[in-house]
């Protein structure tokens, strides 16, 4: 199942939810873990963060949804719940590793927003061509084929 998956949806589509995952764990690990920890920071690289941390996994669940949408139900369960769990296993992941190492949070922080930008980067590449569905059911009025 897994082989039939990966056809569907492409190796770069796993690759890009595997670094989204340590994306994830890399903002978690270095997270302000207080309110006294840390000032809240308003500037455009923490906007840009931001809207990375929404869009990529975004545009993950709609070309697995969009890629298997026509398949066997377990494959669009699957598909579809693989960047859910990537989001959900490098937050945890990166909370324990963030109050168990404590010291390696900094340069964490400092990793956060690049591996943002890859792990988007990596997803743009890998859901191109759903981009382009989306893009066309915009101008068709709503309908994806």
């Amino acid at each position: 199942m897994l082989e039939a998956l990966i056809q569907i949806v492409g190796r770069m589509f796993v690759a890009a939810v595997a670094l989204e995952t340590v994306a994830v764990m890399a903002e978690q690990w270095g997270a302000a873990r207080s309110p006294d920890e840390e000032a809240p920071k308003h500037n455009a690289l923490a906007l840009l963060a931001l809207v990375l941390t929404i869009l990529t996994p975004g545009l993950l669940l709609a070309h697995a949804y969009v890629s298997t949408h026509a398949r066997d139900q377990t494959l669009v369960a699957v598909a579809v719940g693989l960047p859910v769990a990537a989001v959900l296993v490098g937050a945890l992941l990166g909370a324990i590793l963030g109050a168990a190492v404590k010291s390696a949070a900094p340069l964490m922080l400092k990793l956060a927003l690049p591996l943002d930008v890859a792990a988007f980067a990596l997803t743009i590449y890998a859901t191109l061509a759903t981009i382009q569905v989306l893009i066309q059911a915009a101008q068709n009025g709503g309908v994806v084929s």
